[in-house]
């Protein structure tokens, strides 16, 4: 068996990624993405194409403009952001459905590889939002070792006041290289001669191939937000843990957070902590660790029970002006928290434990500016050789998460309240 080679990686980087993309580079994924499909529609013109990169659904850009949309923004203009997501979803889908309608046949390459799927006669209940790989910022990879820097918070070079003639003396600054590896995500499909027939035949006549695609694509995206959570990998499971990374997975926000036993910025909630108040306690411990460590959280994520005890506490204790919850997107809400000199988006994630009735309850807090995505390709679509008379496909793509707060590899300073009882 022959495995990825540092050259092939370059290559595929370069058929992925425009001329002038260096590594690290900083992407907006889903346009970068586009872009790479155009190339390649454009290289194989006329061709019949068996590589292609997926489009990826416009879902991340609304979300991650949604998420850190005004902080101070009243009723109204909530409303107004909004109004203005829901448009902007709508006319994506009209897009697609357009590409669909002009397709010369079901097998061309614009039905195969829409990635909105709209039927009135079917019900996609797995289709949902993914704000996790919306909201962690993309760089590009060149190679498949992704490389960053690191100077430490307190690593700076000296300084010290002098006398008029005084004794210059320099001092070093201490630097950190940190790599690791791309990691590699697979979802296989497979479709006989038969069922796609017989979706040909039904009323509305159906692209069955496009639809499995599309399904098969998702699953890929759940992965990756487990991945990048760190929590159960099984796509089927409703009770979700934290879970450590496999030899063939990356390590996810949670593996890495935890991992600094020395000097943590999370805090773990070994006493009984099921109020608001004490939870805004805990919040304000791990918030000053951060800070005093140079960091600047952006964003919280937490679970479905832990918003709704802060979101009850609010209008509680706070006698809050209106409904604390802010809905910003359908199917997706934030509460604006207040900390010194910053307000954080509190947004809840449905992957992390609901289970009420002991430490269940969890909350991360993240500068996600020193977050990445580390990406040497995107969701991608090859065929695989012909089984029988079945059409056999897989979605793949190559990279990993990086902390760039972590020196070490056991350093990180982004922070969190764990074990919160609920």
């Amino acid at each position: 068996m022959t495995t990825l080679t540092n050259e092939y990686a370059a290559i595929m980087a370069q058929a992925m990624y425009p001329t002038g993309t260096y590594d690290g580079m900083p992407l907006n994924h889903v346009a970068a993405q586009n872009t790479a499909q155009e190339r390649f529609i454009k290289a194989n013109e006329g061709k019949h194409i068996t590589l292609m990169p997926v489009a990826i659904p416009e879902w991340d850009e609304v979300l991650r403009k949604a998420i850190f949309s005004d902080a101070y923004a009243e009723h109204d203009e909530v409303k107004e952001i909004y109004n203005k997501n829901v448009e902007f979803l709508s006319k994506a889908q009209h897009r697609a459905i357009d590409i669909l309608e002009k397709a010369d046949s079901t097998t061309s390459l614009a039905s195969s590889f829409m990635h909105v799927i709209a039927d009135e006669k079917v019900t996609f209940l797995y289709k949902r939002p993914y704000p996790i790989q919306a909201i962690i910022p993309v760089e590009a990879n060149m190679g498949k070792t992704a490389s960053w820097d690191i100077v430490g918070p307190y690593e700076i070079a000296s300084a010290a006041a002098g006398s008029e003639d005084p004794t210059l003396v320099e001092s070093d600054m201490t630097a950190h290289n940190q790599t690791d590896t791309v990691k590699y995500l697979y979802a296989v499909g497979r479709l006989t001669k038969a069922v796609k027939l017989a979706g040909l035949t039904q009323i509305p006549a159906r692209d069955v191939k496009a639809i499995r695609i599309d399904m098969a694509q998702d699953a890929l995206r759940a992965l990756r937000e487990r991945m990048m959570l760190g929590v159960t990998r099984n796509l089927q499971s409703t009770t979700n843990n934290f879970q450590s990374a496999g030899t063939l997975e990356y390590k996810g926000i949670y593996e890495h957070i935890v991992a600094n036993t020395a000097t943590p910025c999370y805090e773990s909630a070994a006493s009984t902590v099921d109020t608001y108040g004490e939870i805004m306690k805990e919040l304000d411990i791990t918030y000053n660790k951060m800070v005093l460590y140079g960091m600047q959280p952006t964003l919280a994520v937490c679970d479905y029970t832990t918003f709704g005890i802060i979101r009850r506490g609010l209008a509680e204790y706070i006698r809050y002006g209106g409904e604390p919850v802010k809905t910003i997107a359908p199917g997706v809400q934030k509460i604006d928290l207040v900390f010194p000199n910053n307000s954080v988006s509190l947004m809840p994630h449905p992957f992390l434990q609901m289970t009420t009735g002991g430490q269940y309850g969890n909350i991360f807090l993240l500068d996600t500016r020193l977050w990445a995505r580390r990406v040497l390709w995107q969701d991608t679509y090859e065929e695989l050789a012909n089984v029988n008379t079945s059409d056999k496909f897989v979605i793949s793509a190559a990279e990993t998460l990086i902390d760039k707060s972590d020196v070490d590899g056991s350093s990180s300073l982004h922070g969190g309240v764990f074990g919160i009882t609920t």
